[in-house]
């Protein structure tokens, strides 16, 4: 999970640096340039973080599929940020990013109906 936060905070950073350029008045040569990984990573957090997101999923992959946990909390945050300090192919960088987001769907599929099945068996 920490490399998530890494990347936010990066993410943050450079919108906050674009932001600072873009009030300031540039000159025609000083024009602001958006960082294309960090536009397409913003785009990924809103996905990942959608207002009904399931509490607790994160922690009970942890428990029950440890390799969803690892892909979701490792594996791919470091596959993002190597991409994205070494400038890959934009193409390259999406497609870990439509990964990430796909399999993060499917782990939130999976916590939800082991939430169902878990409340409908105490009943």
């Amino acid at each position: 999970m920490g490399h998530y936060l890494e990347i936010a905070k990066r993410a943050l950073e450079l919108a906050e640096r674009n932001q600072q350029v873009v009030t300031s008045e540039p000159t025609p040569l000083e024009l602001p340039v958006a960082d294309p990984y960090a536009e397409r990573m913003r785009v990924v957090f809103r996905q990942v973080n959608p207002p009904d997101y399931p509490t607790g999923m994160i922690p009970w992959l942890g428990t029950v599929h440890s390799d969803l946990y690892a892909e979701l909390t490792a594996n791919l945050p470091d596959e993002i940020q190597q991409l994205w300090s070494e400038r890959a192919p934009l193409e390259q960088f999406e497609a870990v990013l439509a990964r990430l987001v796909s399999i993060h769907r499917w782990c939130c599929d999976l916590y939800r109906v082991q939430l169902t099945e878990s409340s409908s068996g105490n009943r």
